[in-house]
């Protein structure tokens, strides 16, 4: 496939709409021209652009999709260029329009896109069938990615990390666990950390995903709702599709599961440990470790204990390594595959770890770094180290969970601070209103865009019209509200500790109150209203 147009102008009349290349060759064929009502495309030449048209510039084409009022066209509106990487342009896409879904957004120019990661492919599907409009459109990818020049004794490289998010089993937070039945993974997320020295490119890559069996944890206005495991499924079939993937796709792979071994997270670890012993499958080897018991009271120096055990495997997968003629040298023989509940904070902070003794690995090698040289000991390199890693962890987090990560300042510093706990009690208290209040309409959007369902008038329902007072809009809300200056008056105390107890009692009674009236209104008050379908896809 031909590269792609990198900057368009955008002409729409009521019947058609033009796109524009502006960087295609003068005289060629540079016109895709789309009809909004039969859709169907066709290429032209400048010459017929309509005179009378609404104009705006775009930065690219996301694809088509069909709503109730008829076809409508998803452009990409602001991007910033990263860098470059391995001979492809990147490009960082912030902005498209469709509805209210708003992601950040990566494309990477490739003629050989990996389905598993292209968000628009069920946009493009009508551009896909003709081969003459792939100039217009290219496959997109939901992550992150940051390119770094660094410096080290001396000797500049470039470093990068790449996260890739599966369109498969992908949505929000709580309302995505577990495995779908073709063993697709909820936030199963690919992360690529890259060095290149002196022609030589070396990469070391890890993943992540939900726990591997068919689970849920619905929202219920509980802060942590009791994962539920079905009763009902065949867990180790999909257990056995989803390795099998992974197995062809990575070679060998060592699961490093860190949910709690008590309390409500329990079953989920055993039923783990019961599926991987049950499949016997000599390709996986399964590791727990108790991230959260271990490191209680700040003693976060225990990670050691997990990467002391698994520093053998991790060198006998090695990493890919290959010199300025494309010869390679090195193959990575395995992957770690790490996961929490959701795959976020803990997971990060771990796969961090991983991938600076790879790295510390592969700068040796190439002689950025002396044979007794750590990167610990390089000071600035490692805040652009640690710092780009809690960059990756934030970026994952919006996109399933609402908020940024978790622990990032162990990330960010390599300590535990007490500004570090106050943030996260912050961030896992917006999550809990996003998780109950919002995130519906979030997978209602992604489902649609996925194309997990199609739009048609006769499957849709609007809770709107039976909403029957204002409760469900003002009292989640209030509560917040009520909450924050509780919290607040806390902090910030009074004059005299009376008045500060006032306040306290004040704001802690509207807490309550309200939090009982959405709790008297039950399950049903949960994320509505809401766009829904009759039958949803699970």
């Amino acid at each position: 496939m031909s590269s792609t147009y990198e900057d368009f102008v955008l002409h729409v009349t009521p019947e058609k709409f033009h796109i524009e290349a502006c960087d295609a060759e003068d005289g060629s064929v540079s016109v895709l021209v789309i009809d909004r009502v039969s859709a169907e495309m066709t290429l032209a030449g400048r010459r017929d652009l309509p005179g009378s048209a609404e104009t705006r510039p775009i930065c690219g084409i996301m694809g088509t999709i069909r709503l109730l009022a008829g076809l409508y066209l998803v452009v990409i509106t602001k991007r910033t260029k990263v860098g470059d990487l391995l001979g492809h342009a990147v490009w960082k896409a912030s902005e498209f329009d469709i509805i209210s879904y708003k992601k950040t957004i990566l494309h990477l120019n490739d003629d050989q896109a990996d389905p598993r990661f292209v968000w628009n492919g069920h946009l493009l599907r009508d551009f896909i069938t003709q081969p003459e409009l792939h100039q217009f459109v290219f496959p997109v990818i939901h992550g992150f990615i940051t390119i770094e020049a660094s410096s080290v004794n001396g000797k500049v490289f470039e470093w990068t990390i790449i996260s890739r998010r599966s369109c498969f089993r992908a949505g929000a937070r709580y309302y995505v666990r577990g495995i779908d039945s073709e063993g697709y993974a909820a936030n199963f997320v690919e992360t690529e950390q890259i060095v290149q020295y002196g022609g030589l490119k070396a990469s070391f890559v890890q993943t992540r995903g939900s726990i591997p069996v068919f689970w849920s944890q619905r929202p219920n206005l509980k802060y942590k709702p009791k994962p539920q495991i079905s009763k009902m499924a065949n867990h180790l079939d999909g257990f056995q599709r989803h390795f099998d993937s992974q197995a062809v796709l990575y070679g060998r792979q060592v699961v490093l599961n860190l949910i709690n071994q008590k309390g409500s997270e329990k079953p989920l670890e055993v039923i783990f440990d019961k599926m991987v012993t049950s499949l016997g499958n000599g390709m996986i080897k399964y590791i727990a470790f108790d991230f959260h018991k271990e490191c209680s009271r700040m003693r976060w120096h225990r990670l050691q204990i997990l990467l002391d055990m698994v520093t053998e495997m991790q060198d006998e997968f090695g990493y890919f390594l290959v010199d300025p003629d494309g010869n390679v040298l090195l193959s990575q023989e395995g992957i770690f595959r790490s996961n929490c509940m959701d795959c976020l904070d803990r997971t990060n902070v771990i796969q961090s770890l991983l991938a600076r003794r790879s790295l510390q690995s592969q700068l040796q090698r190439m002689g950025v770094l002396h044979s007794c040289q750590k990167i610990e000991e390089q000071r600035d390199f490692e805040k652009t180290y640690k710092n780009a890693w809690a960059d990756n962890a934030d970026a994952c987090a919006k996109q399933y969970a609402g908020t940024g990560a978790l622990k990032t300042d162990f990330t960010r510093t390599g300590k535990r601070t007490v500004l570090g706990v106050v943030m996260d009690g912050w961030n896992s208290t917006i999550r809990y209103y996003k998780n109950n209040f919002s995130d519906g309409f979030k997978q209602d959007s992604i489902d649609l865009f996925l194309g997990n369902y199609s739009v048609d008038e006769t499957d849709w329902v609007n809770p709107l019209h039976d909403i029957k007072d204002w409760k469900f809009f003002t009292l989640p809300v209030i509560m917040v509200v009520a909450f924050s200056m509780c919290i607040i008056c806390l902090v910030m105390a009074g004059d005299t500790w009376t008045e500060t107890l006032a306040y306290v009692l004040f704001w802690g009674t509207a807490s309550v109150l309200t939090g009982g009236l959405i709790l008297f209104n039950g399950p049903d008050f949960v994320d509505a209203p809401r766009l829904v379908q009759k039958e949803k896809l699970d």
